[in-house]
């Protein structure tokens, strides 16, 4: 800060940096890189997830075509044993692999159906084909046995041509499981190279959003600072209008009290005494004002005062004797010391406008100040003159300039309002403002 905005009473303000201007880069860049990630994050969940559905759909193919050649080659062995052994017993497991057989197929042909592969629907169809050419070759020789035709039967498998067809069905169904093998390492290399990318793209995010932490810790720290600077702006504003209103108050009140003194001064001469008695009365009601000042500033060093003493203490020195000048009267109550100074301020420049103008002008003039409390918990304080000057407003008695103002914002100081009258009897003030929160604290009957 330098020293010409010191002296004109302004707080420079910082300019924030880039970061603390505009943040728009850093959540572009960000919010490109989140939709980078969900993008490829998606990827591999839809690659992963059609290659564990491949995996399984193959693994079943896979279980299936085992099946499948399993039967063939039990069926395959039933039909030897029975035509070297004569033996019916061995046509129970060539019956049973029939069955096996055509149980495999209906099962890889669902498997296919639900895939909608194509192609292996047409593999199917020519294994089928092949298998069932290999049951009709077994067929016939077991027909040949059983009609007592053995050797005829022997001569159809000495000429290999069962063994042609049974390596066919090996060849075909290895090629169809290697092709399924190979479907599925596919599908899985994909969802690993999604996999691989995921993780420097996490690596990028997971540093942007390091810089944006970095970027939005300096740009706060930026506009705390430009926060901190400009509350300090607005208190030096705030402590310099509150310095003008004090010069102004004390201005105001010097003038008051020279007033107040020429009115003491007037009043006690007319008193039929010797001079030395009324210069001890005008003494001890100058001594009385200076009091009534001290304590219209508020008790500092505790916590609460006592309202009643206060407005005594103010009106001291406009009081007569016998109690019938100034009568005071209330409730006991306690209020902060916060509250005091704009309460005696506003005590104060009503009898000082009573001295001035009002019914302590005169001789026979007299006041009353009384308050109470509501139950909404408010404090309604009356200021009451009567045997005074017949007073045609605020206007007529001049005191609509500084005097006024000062009473209204020590009301607001307060929470609460004043209204006046001038009524013929005398001026009227009636002042009302919220107790604290906590009033049983501060109320003792």
């Amino acid at each position: 800060m330098d020293d010409s905005a010191t002296a004109s009473g302004t707080v420079p303000v910082r300019r924030p940096p880039w970061w603390g201007k505009s943040m728009m880069p850093v959540f572009a860049g960000l919010t490109a890189a989140l939709l980078a990630l969900a993008l490829v994050i998606g990827q591999t969940i839809v690659a992963q997830r059609d290659a564990r559905a491949l995996a399984m759909t193959e693994g079943d193919t896979l279980l299936a075509l085992n099946a499948l050649m399993s039967a063939m080659l039990n069926g395959e062995t039933g039909q030897r044993g029975y035509l070297l052994t004569q033996r019916p017993d061995y046509l129970t497991p060539y019956t049973s692999a029939k069955m096996r057989r055509d149980r495999a197929s209906q099962q890889l042909r669902a498997i296919a159906a639900r895939a909608g592969d194509t192609r292996f629907q047409a593999d199917l169809t020519r294994l089928e084909g092949m298998t069932d050419a290999k049951f009709a070759e077994m067929d016939r020789s077991v027909a040949l046995a059983r009609a007592g035709y053995r050797d005829q039967a022997l001569a159809l498998i000495q000429a290999d041509f069962g063994k042609m067809q049974m390596d066919a069905i090996r060849r075909e169904i290895s090629r169809m499981s290697l092709d399924k093998a190979k479907r599925r390492r596919t599908a899985f290399a994909s969802a690993e190279i999604f996999e691989r990318r995921l993780l420097p793209l996490i690596g990028v995010l997971s540093l942007a959003i390091l810089a944006l932490i970095y970027a939005g810790f300096r740009a706060e720290r930026s506009r705390s600072l430009a926060q901190a600077e400009a509350d300090q702006a607005a208190a030096l504003r705030e402590a310099n209008a509150r310095v003008e209103l004090l010069a102004r108050e004390l201005n105001h009140r010097v003038k008051n009290l020279f007033s107040v003194i020429l009115s003491i001064v007037s009043l006690s001469g007319r008193k039929q005494a010797s001079s030395r008695e009324v210069v001890d009365d005008i003494r001890a009601r100058i001594r009385a004002l200076s009091l009534a000042h001290s304590a219209s500033q508020g008790g500092y060093g505790t916590p609460t005062t006592e309202l009643g003493p206060v407005i005594v203490k103010t009106m001291e020195p406009y009081a007569d004797g016998d109690g019938t000048r100034v009568r005071v009267g209330g409730p006991r109550i306690e209020l902060p010391a916060r509250m005091i100074t704009p309460l005696g301020l506003i005590v104060h420049e009503l009898a000082t406008n009573a001295v001035k103008y009002g019914a302590l002008s005169v001789p026979e003039g007299a006041v009353e100040i009384a308050w109470t409390v509501a139950p909404d918990g408010h404090l309604s304080l009356t200021w009451s003159e009567r045997g005074g000057p017949a007073i045609a407003g605020e206007t007529g008695t001049g005191a609509a300039g500084f005097g006024s103002q000062m009473t209204t914002l020590a009301a607001s100081q307060l929470g609460g309002t004043i209204a006046r009258e001038w009524p013929e009897q005398g001026a009227i003030a009636r002042l009302k403002f919220p107790l604290p929160s906590d009033r049983d604290e501060f109320e003792k009957a």
